[in-house]
């Protein structure tokens, strides 16, 4: 009899240890998922940015010759294209080439696409080269494209006015992106040019598309 007593003992202790080791495997489980759940609601709650994270790449020749010809196209003849702060007439030909003194032959022909490349080559080397020497901080390979367009645009002068440049060498990238769009200046002394808009939007969207 004794030793039936102890057995029924030894089987109840069994069966509570095994109820309470399940207990607390529960528990643990819980907690993982309490815990887990609540690194979700933190990330959650991680504002997203605006703009991507600076980190310096490198834009290619290729890089601004493929954008800037869809925002430019290409005219193998000279056009009108605005005039000066003295209202004289200025003409451009290729892929936004301004002309210039000393370039008076390209007025009365038509040139082939290698000379359209050969212009733009020039004028984009010059142009990133500016770009580079005024902005101040970190950028990508799409921001440096982003802003190597508006300077081409703009001109000099006209990528230094205003808050842009400034706000960007500031390091808020996002306000930078805010203000793009509304930067519609030219190098013919900064006239509002509202269909410039739509370029300045497909800009903006590249300023702030990380890859």
């Amino acid at each position: 009899m004794p030793s039936k007593k102890l057995s029924f003992g030894w089987n109840t202790a069994l069966v509570y240890l095994g109820g309470a080791s399940i207990l607390y495997a529960l528990f643990r489980l819980l907690k993982k998922e309490k815990k887990q759940k609540t690194q979700d609601e933190v990330l959650q709650e991680t504002p997203v940015a605006d703009a991507p994270s600076p980190i310096i790449r490198q834009a290619t020749y290729t890089d601004y010759y493929n954008w800037l010809r869809m925002l430019e196209g290409v005219t193998y003849r000279a056009k009108r294209d605005g005039t000066d702060r003295n209202g004289n007439a200025l003409y451009s030909i290729g892929m936004g080439h301004q002309i210039q003194p000393g370039e008076e032959y390209l007025f009365n022909r038509t040139i082939t696409e290698d000379e359209v490349r050969a212009l733009f080559k020039k004028d984009i080397e010059n142009v990133a080269r500016d770009v580079e020497s005024v902005v101040k901080v970190p950028i990508t390979k799409n921001q440096k494209i982003a802003l190597v367009s508006i300077r081409y645009n703009v001109g000099p002068s006209g990528f230094r006015r205003g808050n842009l440049l400034s706000t960007l060498n500031s390091g808020n990238y996002a306000k930078t992106a805010i203000l793009i769009p509304d930067f519609i200046v030219t190098s013919d002394g900064g006239i509002f040019n509202p269909s410039l808009r739509n370029r300045r939007l497909k800009e903006r969207n590249l300023f702030v598309n990380p890859n």
